[in-house]
């Protein structure tokens, strides 16, 4: 399975969190669709079939990373002269138990995340 890039998967996260603000702040035909773009690039990239789990996913995806990469920065995933395994051959992390109830920006302004785009 192919492991996206987890800088894409940052920015697609930014730029779905700026949108949602925008919308819910003024809806224009510009912010739902792209809105719309990033939600379904989202869920094209992690697999899943709703922006709810294609957040969650994608979250995942950027813990296992940050794992990783500390992990190799302990020198824990080989030595000196082994190369680590490339990002493809690194299986996503397993979903979470339980979907967040609540996500928030860094401002902390709530985001609605329940039911489907408008």
């Amino acid at each position: 399975m192919l492991v996206p890039d987890p800088k894409v998967v940052r920015r697609l996260l930014t730029r779905y969190a700026a949108l949602k603000i925008a919308y819910a702040e003024k809806e224009t035909l510009e912010t739902a669709r792209g809105l719309e773009d990033v939600t379904y690039t989202l869920c094209v990239m992690t697999g899943t079939t709703s922006v709810r789990d294609a957040v969650v996913a994608a979250d995942a995806l950027l813990v296992a990373g940050e794992k990783r990469r500390d992990a190799g920065r302990a020198g824990l995933l080989g030595s000196v002269t082994s190369p680590a395994p490339s990002p493809k051959a690194v299986s996503a992390a397993p979903p979470l138990a339980q979907p967040p109830t609540e996500v928030r920006t860094l401002s902390g302004r709530r985001l609605d995340m329940s039911g489907p785009l408008r």
